[in-house]
């Protein structure tokens, strides 16, 4: 017998159950979203089967709801869903009053750790399974992914091995980039941020005036526009003249790499990276700039550098000849939930995150719950 609260509930179900089995598929896995549905990942995950079924993913039997009665009982649930963004809001009076030991508590970020911690000691030994832009998340919630030119998917990753000699740039991209006239371009509508990189950009420019260069900055927090209905002409204006981009991530947390990457790797321009994660994970060696490491008067003495020798901005390019950069589809990610429930080795092993607070908060760990306390 289902254990549904009411006819009407009993009868959908039913006829779901009769959809699955007529496409051949398992028994239904049913999620619950315990937090906000509406925030970024579980906006993706849609309602019923129907972002399964959309991204033509392998299994289409994981049914998403948010309606904590839809079963009768929150422990009949194969998962409970708990959006990042949500948890310092999640006092005990709001946290599920009934757990199943069979069912698999996920927690699922996009959002950096930095802006979003969680410093609950509740929370240590409560998720399962953990569903972030972390490369060491029991499955990943990505920006970018790395292809070699065969479409395998090779990165990133925590232990990334990257071709070590890596052969020199074609004639043909050697005249492409030979039109560059102007330094560095930033596009950026959010002014104020908890890195601060709009301080970092501020130095940056005043080291950057002996050499006579400047970062042209596009958007509101500049004096430059670039509408974003048009980003085709956008990115155009990147390929066509600048020699970097600056992908500057608004918050420090470790593997927090967002597609602002790819504003640089896909339109022909050096990265300008500032960030917390190791970006070797990410980016093969001597195809960047890390801003954060070098410090602005030293990355203003590397940028005019590289302008001024052509055979040395070139290199920056030998990636090219190996791997693709890419935007990370949603139709990985949300697949990869329903492929984890219906793995019954996975469902089967007992997997809980003990140290899960020092795992997601990371090096900022004391810095962020201090203030958040």
């Amino acid at each position: 017998m289902l254990p549904f609260t009411n006819t009407s509930r009993l009868n959908a179900t039913l006829a779901a159950r009769e959809k699955f089995e007529y496409l051949g598929t398992r028994e239904i896995k049913y999620i619950l979203q315990w937090t906000n549905k509406s925030l970024a990942p579980f906006n993706f995950m849609k309602e019923g089967n129907l972002a399964f079924v959309k991204n033509r993913c392998r299994f289409t039997n994981c049914y998403v709801t948010n309606d904590r009665k839809y079963l009768l009982n929150e422990f009949d649930f194969d998962a409970i869903a708990f959006n990042g963004r949500d948890m310092i809001k999640l006092g005990q009076s709001k946290m599920p009053q009934h757990r199943n030991p069979r069912q698999k508590y996920v927690f699922g970020a996009m959002e950096s750790a930095d802006n979003f911690p969680v410093c609950d000691e509740r929370f240590d030994g409560f998720f399962n399974w953990t569903w972030t832009y972390k490369l060491d998340s029991d499955f990943r919630w990505g920006y970018i992914t790395v292809y070699d030119l065969n479409g395998t998917v090779v990165g990133p990753a925590v232990d990334m091995k990257w071709e070590k000699e890596m052969r020199p740039i074609s004639e043909d991209l050697k005249v492409k980039l030979s039109n560059k006239t102007k330094a560095a371009a930033w596009f950026v509508s959010h002014c104020s941020t908890k890195s601060r990189r709009e301080d970092f950009v501020k130095e940056v420019q005043r080291e950057l005036v002996p050499y006579n260069l400047t970062v042209d900055i596009y958007g509101r927090c500049g004096t430059l526009e670039c509408k974003k209905s048009n980003k085709k002409l956008c990115f155009k204006l990147i390929e066509n003249n600048y020699y970097f981009y600056f992908s500057l991530e608004n918050s420090f947390a470790e593997d927090y790499v967002t597609e602002k990457l790819l504003n640089a790797l896909e339109n022909y321009a050096v990265p300008v990276v500032f960030g917390a994660a190791n970006y070797s994970r990410f980016l093969p060696p001597g195809s960047y700039l890390d801003g954060r490491a070098l410090g602005p008067k030293e990355l203003a003495r590397q940028m005019s550098e590289i302008i001024g020798n052509k055979t040395l901005y070139h290199d920056f390019f030998r990636w090219r000849n190996y791997y693709v950069y890419k935007e990370t589809s949603s139709k990985e990610d949300i697949c990869k939930l329903c492929e984890m429930l219906n793995d019954e080795e996975k469902m089967s092993q007992t997997s809980v995150w003990n140290d899960f607070r020092t795992w997601w908060n990371g090096a900022r760990y004391k810095y962020n719950c201090k203030l958040s306390n």
